[in-house]
């Protein structure tokens, strides 16, 4: 989940605490059992992704399978300039063998209230101010104890990491899946760390990061990874001195960086401060050079590297999220979007579907 802020671990765990649940029947073994890739969740989407013209509701009485992705259709007009009101549209669940339900409305913008897990199994979504998780393999829904906010999934979409306001900063908690169990963690949020991975949900990765406009530039970003109970320490490094384009970024402004995949990793965008001459006009700055740089969080070793479209004539790339050892981008162009894996070893993109026009597509795991 890009926009959850984390804070560095610093301590043990309590004990695990069973969180009543308003779940009726579990599915049987047999229809969860057998585990997908990444790449077999978004094998069967549909060649060309529109809105169903009168949407079913998710069911509550069936299950509906693995999800492979969220959507909605942004109205470029809809921001209300005189209250500030932000767009509210409705939200799509596209399942792994193709169907479409209707999961309510959402935000274009701003916190997040849908999310699916890695494996496609869980949807999560925020209802009446607290949080509820769906089994989408069969009927069981969990209710996240009151008070507590999203804040990662784990990479093997067994567990969740919450948030809870505490103090100064959170307090966090492991919530399991499919049992539902509530684990406190000694674990405190500070601001300027970023969440970036909670790997197999034993181990957490963050790093000290900043957006806007003081952003401060970075030769490399230094990724601490430490055990939940606190035992275990170490840390991953990612260099943002590359080659990119026609200069070499000697000092990168990493404005996004996203964890998850499988093997784990974090990936980075990478880009440079334009100096801009003063005789220049705003319209005609040029878009700088843009790469995405990875790391394998368990080994330390490169993950990758993809250099991408930069906005400009009608087309462009933006960052997704990770599928398996996939990087996923939405890619636009005159002639409409479409939803892309890239491979990290060639740069080979493969189209997964086309896309409306102002789509927003929220992929398992983010």
């Amino acid at each position: 989940m890009a926009v959850a802020l984390a804070g560095v671990l610093v301590g043990g765990a309590a004990g695990v605490t069973v969180w009543r649940t308003s779940a009726t029947r579990s599915p049987a073994p047999a229809e969860v059992a057998a585990p997908v890739t990444a790449r077999e969740l978004l094998a069967r989407l549909p060649g060309r992704l529109l809105p169903p013209a009168t949407p079913t509701a998710l069911p509550t009485d069936r299950a509906v399978g693995r999800g492979a992705l969220l959507y909605q259709i942004n109205d470029p007009d809809g921001f209300d300039v005189a209250t500030g009101a932000l767009p509210r549209r409705p939200m799509y669940l596209v399942t792994a063998s193709g169907e479409q339900f209707g999961v309510g409305l959402a935000a274009t913008m701003g916190e997040f209230s849908q999310a699916l897990s890695p494996d496609g199994r869980w949807f999560a979504q925020r209802r009446d101010g607290q949080w509820w998780i769906r089994d989408l393999t069969g009927i069981t829904e969990r209710a996240v104890p009151p008070g507590y906010e999203l804040r990662q999934w784990s990479t093997d979409g067994r567990a969740l990491l919450l948030g809870q306001p505490s103090g100064a900063g959170e307090a966090y908690a492991a919530f399991t899946l499919p049992g539902g169990g509530l684990r406190p963690l000694a674990l405190r949020g500070t601001p300027g760390r970023r969440m970036l991975a909670f790997l197999d949900g034993r181990e957490l990765a963050t790093a000290e990061f900043n957006v806007g406009p003081n952003a401060r530039p970075h030769r490399q970003l230094t990724i601490a990874i430490q055990d939940v109970d606190g035992r275990t320490a170490r840390s991953v490094s990612l260099a943002t001195t590359q080659q990119v384009g026609s200069g070499d970024i000697r000092n990168a402004l990493v404005p996004l960086v996203r964890g998850g995949g499988d093997p784990p990793a974090v990936w980075a965008l990478v880009t440079r401060r334009e100096e801009v001459p003063t005789a220049q006009p705003e319209g005609a700055r040029a878009v700088p050079p843009m790469t995405l740089v990875g790391v394998d969080l368990r080994s330390g070793r490169p993950a990758g590297r993809i250099d991408l479209v930069v906005p400009g004539g009608g087309e462009g790339e933006s960052f997704l999220g990770l599928a398996g050892t996939e990087v996923l981008l939405q890619r636009w162009a005159a002639d409409g979007g479409e939803l892309v894996a890239a491979d990290p070893a060639t740069g080979r993109r493969r189209v997964l579907t086309s896309l409306p026009d102002h789509a927003r597509v929220i992929v398992p795991g983010d």
